[in-house]
């Protein structure tokens, strides 16, 4: 019985609402930077996590982040070059402050039924 099966679910989703918050402030510190592009991050394709070790000295496919940083390609919002709109900054922010406050409840849930267990196995 895996007891953390519910967190390692989970986890790969929260570092992505992370790593995406942190992209998301990027972009916005620089929304008056000349010639910045925008950038965003995006799930990688789930095949990496089909892969099989077949041979003992093959790389884990589980070293992958499952996610990477690209550019947004979209229309400049200013004259100096920049596409970064700060409205649409400001939504993906709050939209995946949301997501991660969800993921975090739901790990919270699942180290709160372990400490409801210790508690059960020492009466």
């Amino acid at each position: 019985m895996d007891i953390f099966r519910g967190i390692d679910k989970v986890l790969p989703h929260l570092n992505f609402a992370w790593k995406r918050h942190k992209v998301i402030l990027s972009n916005i510190a620089n929304a008056d930077t000349p010639n910045y592009r925008a950038k965003d991050v995006v799930m990688e394709e789930e095949s990496v996590g089909k892969l099989k070790i077949t041979r003992e000295k093959h790389i884990s496919p589980k070293s992958r982040e499952g996610f990477r940083v690209i550019e947004i390609q979209r229309r400049l919002v200013g004259n100096d070059f920049n596409n970064v709109s700060l409205e649409e900054e400001m939504a993906k922010l709050t939209q995946n402050r949301i997501a991660y406050e969800a993921y975090m409840r739901m790990i919270r849930g699942s180290v709160d039924k372990l400490n409801n267990i210790i508690k059960e196995g020492r009466q």
